[in-house]
């Protein structure tokens, strides 16, 4: 009986440590410079450079409205279960956005409560 416990054990730590690494390497993933399109919203606002930065546990993004050349500099994200959520306002419309990476891809919704929410994809530029 006693080996069952520890067997329980050593598979609870080895998920709990995989958890801890695969949140990580999200995170990580998720960092630096990016190119995103998102093809169902209004002209003008289909493509931007992103790029997200962590610094001290705190992530932030500057965001770059390609078309209109303007830029918000230093937009606060929150890490919350290796998905980044945040919200920025164009045309005075609450935009909230979430970018998360999975199997290797990153992801994103950008959502509104009048024009509902669409899909974000993201690339890295090439150097």
């Amino acid at each position: 009986m006693k080996k069952l416990y520890i067997l329980i054990g050593l598979a609870i730590a080895y998920s709990l440590l995989a958890l801890a690494m695969n949140n990580k390497i999200s995170r990580e993933k998720l960092e630096g410079k990016w190119y995103v399109k998102v093809a169902e919203a209004p002209d003008g606002f289909q493509d931007y450079v992103f790029e997200i930065k962590e610094d001290g546990g705190e992530y932030k993004a500057d965001i770059l409205f390609v078309e209109s050349q303007n830029k918000i500099n230093n937009r606060p994200l929150i890490m919350k279960d290796g998905k980044l959520t945040g919200s920025l306002y164009v045309q005075n419309e609450k935009i909230d956005v979430t970018i998360w990476e999975e199997k290797g891809i990153v992801q994103g919704i950008a959502a509104s409560y009048s024009i509902g929410s669409f899909a974000m994809i993201f690339t890295r530029p090439k150097e």
